[in-house]
């Protein structure tokens, strides 16, 4: 399998299947765009059509001291208009180096254009989200494409693509059994997947929801935290990570030899509050 696929789409589906994890969003119910609004809201990236005739540029990214914007032809479809959106994000989350990107037919085989294309498809059409929908929801083809909102080529090549990248055959059985599925025949996908879902399930499960994430959800629910539910807590050099976020608090107690790491909502309970929870938690150790 081509080398610059398997490495995109292993630095693709980390940043993508984290997301997945700290955000949970359900494999059966995925779609592009919460990834893409949420990349586009932390690096306050600008999104805007633009035209040009005979769609010579369908994509465009410029990078420079004002910040950063992609734009899209607007007059494509929509399933074009999302592959371009993932492709120009693309570029900025494999950091390639430059600070203008044109996605045009002029220069489909570069490199970068190539990378970028791989992490578009497969933002798009995760590997875990495709098993979800066609081995354990037996969805037809058309209804993956419509619920991806991805183009009748995107879907038959990321597919291509994905059997190919885990050698589940050869180059001819794989093309026909894709093709047995654009034609409503899903049984020799569905052995492909069959052989292929406790890889594909054990690599989207090696991600597990960041620190951060999971003190959020924790302090939603009870505004304090302890090492002794995350143990994570007692690394000390996580520290500043957690006190970067305003409200989060973060300190330590000691009783006869034990420690006990605490985080708490600043905003619903003050530091005497949370000191006091937090002795009485060890006692309990």
């Amino acid at each position: 399998m081509d080398e610059l696929y398997s490495r995109v789409s292993e630095i693709t589906k980390q940043v993508l299947y984290s997301f997945m994890k700290d955000e949970e969003i359900s494999t059966l119910n995925y779609h592009f765009h919460y990834y893409f609004d949420h990349c586009i809201d932390v690096s306050q990236i600008q999104v805007i059509p633009h035209h040009f005739s005979n769609h010579k540029i369908e994509g465009l990214t410029v990078i420079d001291r004002l910040g950063i914007s992609f734009s899209y032809e607007k007059d494509s479809p929509v399933n074009k208009r999302n592959f371009t959106l993932c492709h120009e994000l693309g570029h900025f989350i494999l950091k390639h180096v430059g600070s203008y990107f044109t996605e045009s037919v002029d220069n489909q085989e570069s490199i970068l254009e190539r990378e970028a294309n791989v992490f578009s498809a497969i933002v798009l059409m995760p590997d875990i989200v495709l098993l979800s929908k066609i081995y354990y929801s037996c969805d037809t083809f058309q209804k993956v494409k419509e619920d991806l909102e991805v183009s009748k080529q995107a879907l038959y090549f990321r597919l291509i693509d994905l059997l190919r990248d885990y050698q589940v055959d050869n180059e001819l059985a794989i093309k026909q059994a894709v093709d047995e599925y654009l034609d409503g025949q899903n049984a020799s996908l569905h052995h492909y997947f069959h052989q292929l879902k406790e890889v594909l399930i054990e690599e989207f499960n090696q991600y597990q929801p960041s620190l951060i994430a999971q003190l959020k959800k924790r302090l939603k629910q009870t505004n304090f935290v302890t090492s002794q539910e995350l143990p994570e807590l007692l690394d000390q050099t996580r520290w500043d990570e957690i006190r970067a976020i305003k409200k989060f608090k973060v300190w330590l107690v000691y009783n006869k030899g034990k420690s006990l790491a605490y985080v708490w909502d600043s905003n619903k309970l003050s530091e005497i509050e949370a000191r006091r929870k937090a002795n009485l938690e060890i006692l309990a150790i």
